[in-house]
């Protein structure tokens, strides 16, 4: 979001904040940032190429210096009034206004239609500027609020939203997709909507900035009183990712239902482990080993400690299942309750890949023994 009277940051410190943003009417394209810079040097034309990057409190970070700033095009809106000369066909246009005495006409004669006139230095022919307070029109001309905010695609600087100020005692703001604009004027806009279907449209609601989410996320899970360790939130643009161990899948579910809770979150990212999934993960990686996988073994998981249990032909096989189990994610520490039994395989054939192993390890034995 361009949020209007944001901060504006050049390379070597603050420059000024932004002011209005440049439209290419035809393809809806942020052009231009205008930013209102320190007092008495006036207003400067920045191009929208040299925007870096816009943090989650809507500071504005450019990819220039101050002196590049100072160095820009010169902004200037005038706008004023003046009579129309053909008032029969100025009462087909928008921007035409009717003035009369506050006690009815007075002078015998109708009202005179004026039109409004405005003349910009800095922007390129065709382009329009919206910002804080730009008039929005339905498509019957009705004046319903003013503009808010802008929001644009962050790479392809295309307006995607406004968010349109209603009149009245509660200032409701509302969502109106750039696909709903029937005209864009100079610092005003007509909606295709009419006025019901305007105040129909669903509110506007501030999102809360990352930083803000993650600690109320964190709060939500500490008030569920549950044991969790090594708890890992990581919030980016509303979605949440949780990492930690829990004891039970119940509590990873509580923790994941807390976390949904809080106003702003849009999606979470569940990532805690508990001992009976560690226990799982462990299993499908000797499963998968063509070694390990023929000498069943138990796993048992508490406080992500792993025991194992089993018997084994050789300390080779012994080695390789400890192993496994050792550099399964999650799991701290093995403790080795495999016993090893020669004699309980000695009716099967030695594995392909154990032989192999074996040999290897008395062939290095060998060659060390023989160097002098």
């Amino acid at each position: 979001m361009f949020e209007i009277g944001s901060p504006v940051f050049a390379t070597d410190g603050r420059v000024g904040t932004l002011q209005y943003v440049v439209l290419n009417p035809h393809t809806q394209e942020i052009s231009d940032l205008v930013v209102k810079c320190h007092r008495f040097t006036g207003s400067r034309v920045i191009s929208a190429r040299y925007i870096e990057r816009v943090d989650d409190d809507g500071a504005i970070h450019l990819s220039v210096d101050r002196d590049f700033v100072h160095r820009a095009r010169t902004f200037d809106h005038k706008e004023f009034v003046a009579p129309v000369e053909d008032p029969v066909s100025a009462q087909l246009e928008r921007s035409s206004l009717y003035w009369q005495d506050p006690y009815g006409v007075t002078s015998g004669e109708l009202p005179q239609p004026i039109t409004r006139i405005h003349i910009d230095r800095g922007l390129n022919e065709g382009d329009l500027f919206i910002g804080k307070g730009s008039r929005v029109y339905t498509a019957l001309g009705e004046g319903v609020g003013t503009v808010d905010h802008v929001v644009v695609d962050e790479y392809a600087r295309k307006l995607l939203y406004l968010v349109v100020r209603l009149p009245g005692i509660r200032r409701r703001r509302v969502i109106v997709a750039a696909s709903q604009v029937k005209e864009w004027q100079h610092d005003a806009v007509v909606l295709d909507l009419d006025r019901d279907a305007l105040f129909a449209l669903p509110p506007f609601v501030p999102q809360k900035r990352d930083a803000t989410l993650a600690r109320l996320v964190h709060q939500a899970i500490a008030e569920l009183g549950v044991e969790i360790e090594d708890l890992g939130i990581f919030v980016d643009k509303g979605h949440v990712l949780l990492r930690g161990h829990s004891r039970s899948q119940d509590d990873r579910r509580r923790i994941q239902a807390a976390a949904q809770s809080v106003s702003g979150v849009l999606g979470v990212t569940n990532e805690i482990t508990t001992d009976t999934e560690l226990e799982l993960r462990a299993q499908q990686r000797l499963l998968a080993d063509p070694v390990a996988s023929l000498y069943p073994v138990d796993i048992v998981v508490k406080n992500r400690i792993a025991t194992v249990i089993g018997k084994v032909p050789s300390q080779t096989v012994q080695e390789i299942i400890l192993n496994i189990v050792r550099n399964t994610p999650g799991i701290l520490s093995v403790l080795d309750e495999i016993s090893i039994n020669a004699q309980a395989f000695a009716g099967e054939p030695l594995p392909v890949q154990v032989a192999a192993t074996v040999h290897k390890g008395m062939s290095e034995s060998f060659a060390a023994a023989q160097e002098p």
